[in-house]
């Protein structure tokens, strides 16, 4: 046990230091976050799903049993934490968005690149891709209503994703001279998306407490309830058992705080609950993974 504590803290530590050295810098100088934000979600995290789309071998259907399985958490997990939810005082629809939605790039990727190697990235990008079109059409009906839902065709991973997919079912080389931009666009992605994750976090401060742990509390609760669920029913075994796990059991993602705070849905709420389950992620991943060893 000792010996998987300190492997899990190697593995663990170093997301959460970065993740601190962004929320440091941040609560120090103010910088503009958005911006850096924008730009690693439509240029940096799209070159790494990319790159690591085309380098995967994984079997279609294993792809597709992973996609289903990230809706069932999303969707189980939004029909669950209503009937909980729904009966504490002040409650409104943004709550849901941080507990349907979990945080599918920030953490995980690098967590799981240090803990499985690459082979276990191209199932970490089904939650991911679940999660984006998720929150551009549930998530923004849910807040916003069915207008909307158009926005999730602005969003360039679908294009990259689809692009990745069609270039690897028909063999498809890219081009040499695009290889080392590729390459050194991906490359940054881990620590830019969790400083990212860092400065976001020194903008928000826990509110409404007694709401917000009941609303974490559903985050990992069902989160982890609906995984285990779909592990047995899909029959994962090794890294997408893994990964599928893991995945359900991460923090509420920041981009349901973007989309909340846009369409004016209680997004000081939706920041406390993210603010608030990224703070117990640092305890609650390194024990699943210990777990799942």
């Amino acid at each position: 046990m000792l010996e998987s504590f300190q492997q899990t803290s190697e593995t663990v530590l170093p997301a959460f230091f970065i993740i601190g050295l962004g929320y440091a810098y941040n609560t120090i100088r103010r910088g503009e976050v958005d911006a850096l934000a924008d730009i690693v979600m439509r240029i940096i995290v799209p070159a790494f799903v990319f790159s690591h789309l085309l380098r995967s071998d994984v079997e279609l259907k294993v792809f597709n049993t992973v996609f289903i399985s990230a809706w069932v958490v999303i969707l189980g997990g939004g029909i669950l934490s209503f009937a909980v939810l729904r009966k504490v005082e002040g409650h409104s629809r943004g709550v849901y968005l941080p507990v349907m939605f979990m945080n599918s790039v920030n953490l995980p990727f690098p967590i799981i690149l240090a803990a499985y190697g690459e082979q276990a990235i191209p199932y970490a990008l089904m939650f991911y891709l679940a999660s984006i079109i998720g929150v551009f059409t549930v998530g923004m009906i849910l807040v916003a209503g069915p207008g909307s839902i158009h926005r999730v065709f602005r969003e360039p991973i679908l294009y990259i994703l689809g692009l990745a997919i069609y270039m690897k079912i028909q063999n498809i080389d890219v081009y040499p001279w695009l290889e080392t931009p590729l390459y050194m666009l991906e490359t940054s992605a881990i620590p830019l998306v969790l400083l990212v994750l860092g400065m976001q976090l020194a903008l928000v401060r826990p509110t409404r407490i007694k709401l917000t742990l009941i609303a974490a509390s559903c985050r990992f609760g069902f989160g982890a309830l609906l995984g285990l669920l779909c592990v047995w029913v899909f029959g994962f075994e090794g890294l997408p058992r893994k990964v599928v796990i893991l995945e359900s059991i991460m923090p509420g993602a920041v981009i349901s705080y973007i989309v909340s705070k846009k369409f004016g849905s209680d997004a000081e709420l939706v920041a406390s609950i993210v603010f608030i389950t990224t703070f117990a992620s640092m305890f609650i991943i390194p024990l699943t993974l210990i777990l799942l060893d």
